[in-house]
């Protein structure tokens, strides 16, 4: 059996807790404790045990550590919207959305809807003008909305308030009586 050579001095376990309690992410805060646990001298069974990984995953972690670092450890995942918006531009967002109509921002011959109402297609297409963001789902540009103060309504094709076909039949008949 070989002899394990790789040890944690106790200033890099300390900066380990460290970055277990300020991580936010359950998979990085595995390979943490992992790598902590490795290089403290417990046992392999143990560790995976504590992490439910494999042996090779487990010195996969120690090998990233000792070439990255700790944050060669950090999770690589950014989901379907890794390009969102800064706090900056999203505050930026609500006080130009609440200063501007999407006439005065999208020219007339680019944008498709029209009024004075802002509908997903020009939110999009603003986002993208200005940050340089899009976003994969439609689902965003709605949170995005509400958070702009903003609701989301699909528009229908009949109108509520306008009378229905017997209704105008009847109001027609009416009037031709007097």
């Amino acid at each position: 059996m070989r002899k394990r050579t790789f040890t944690l001095k106790e200033s890099e376990i300390k900066a380990f807790r460290q970055a277990e309690q300020s991580t936010r992410d359950a998979y990085e805060l595995r390979r943490l404790q992992a790598v902590r646990m490795y290089g403290s001298g417990d046992p392999i069974p143990k560790i995976q045990k504590m992490v439910s990984a494999g042996e090779s995953t487990i010195r996969q972690w120690v090998m990233r550590y000792q070439v990255d670092g700790v944050s060669g450890l950090a999770s690589q995942w950014q989901g379907g919207n890794a390009n969102k918006l800064t706090a900056e531009q999203h505050a930026d967002l609500i006080q130009r959305i609440d200063t501007y109509t999407p006439d005065q921002v999208i020219a007339p011959d680019v944008r498709i809807d029209e009024g004075i109402f802002w509908t997903i297609r020009d939110f999009r297409m603003v986002i993208e003008q200005w940050y340089g963001v899009t976003y994969k789902s439609n689902n965003s540009y709605y949170k995005l909305m509400r958070d702009c103060g903003l609701s989301y309504q699909k528009a229908e094709k009949i109108f509520r308030s306008q009378p229905s076909a017997e209704q105008l039949a009847e109001f027609e008949a009416d009037l031709e009586k007097k």
